[in-house]
C-alpha cells in the first residue's frame, strides 16, 4: 500500500505548484518550491548585514542591553524587516529556520565562540495565537548550521508584554523588565550563550 503513496504525493505537489506557484514571502516573485525567499531578497538582507557594521549602532545596543555582546543579522529595516514580519505575523516558521542558517553563514566568525542557544520564550497566550515561537525557529536554524544545542525551556515569560514593533528603545526595555524568569539550571557556568 505504501509503495504508491510517495509517487501520489509527488504528483499532488506538482499539480499544486502548477496551480499555485510558490512565491517569495516578501516580494511575491516566483521562486523554486524549496526556496522561501527569492535571490534578490536574500541579497538585500546580506547587504543589510554589511551595512550594519556601524560602531555607533553597536554602542547604542550595548548601552541598552545587559549582554556582553550583541550580534545581529542587520539593521531592522527594508527587506529584513519585511522578512521578520512575515516570519512573525504571516505563518512562515520555515523562514525563521532559513534566517538562522543564513545568519550562521554570514556571521560565522562572530558566532564561533557560542556554546548554547537560548531562544527568547513567548508568553503562552502569544504562542497559542501565533502557533510557534519565531525565536526558537531562528535558533533551530542557527543550531543546525553551528552544531550547538538549543536550550529551550530554561526561561519562561511571566508577563504577556505589548508588541515591541512600535516602541522606542527605552519603551522596549521597560516593556521587557521582569518579563522572564529562569526555570532550569545552566549547565556550564562561564559558557557563551546566544539568545
Amino acid at each position: 500500500m505504501g509503495s504508491w503513496l510517495g509517487p501520489l504525493q509527488n504528483a499532488g505537489r506538482v499539480l499544486l505548484y502548477f496551480a499555485y506557484p510558490p512565491h517569495c514571502v516578501v516580494c511575491q516573485a516566483e521562486i523554486e518550491a524549496v526556496a522561501i525567499l527569492c535571490d534578490t531578497c536574500w541579497l538585500a538582507i546580506e547587504k543589510a548585514k554589511s551595512e550594519h557594521e556601524d560602531p555607533a549602532l553597536d554602542d547604542l545596543l550595548f548601552k541598552s542591553h545587559i549582554f556582553k555582546e550583541n550580534i545581529i543579522l542587520g539593521c531592522f529595516s527594508g527587506i529584513l524587516q519585511e522578512a521578520i514580519y512575515a516570519l512573525k505575523f504571516h505563518n512562515q516558521p520555515r523562514l525563521g529556520h532559513a534566517l538562522g542558517r543564513r545568519m550562521a553563514l554570514w556571521r560565522a566568525k562572530d558566532l564561533a565562540s557560542i556554546d548554547y542557544l537560548l531562544p527568547v520564550p513567548l508568553h503562552p497566550a502569544r504562542l497559542r495565537e501565533r502557533g510557534y515561537n519565531q525565536s526558537l525557529e531562528i535558533a533551530s536554524g542557527l543550531a543546525v548550521a553551528l552544531g550547538v544545542p538549543v536550550c529551550n525551556g530554561l526561561l519562561h515569560r511571566r508577563k504577556n508584554t505589548r508588541h515591541q514593533a512600535l516602541l522606542s528603545a527605552e519603551e522596549r526595555g521597560d516593556n521587557l523588565r521582569s518579563a522572564f524568569y529562569q526555570v532550569g539550571q545552566i549547565a556550564h557556568r562561564g559558557a557563551n550563550w546566544a539568545g
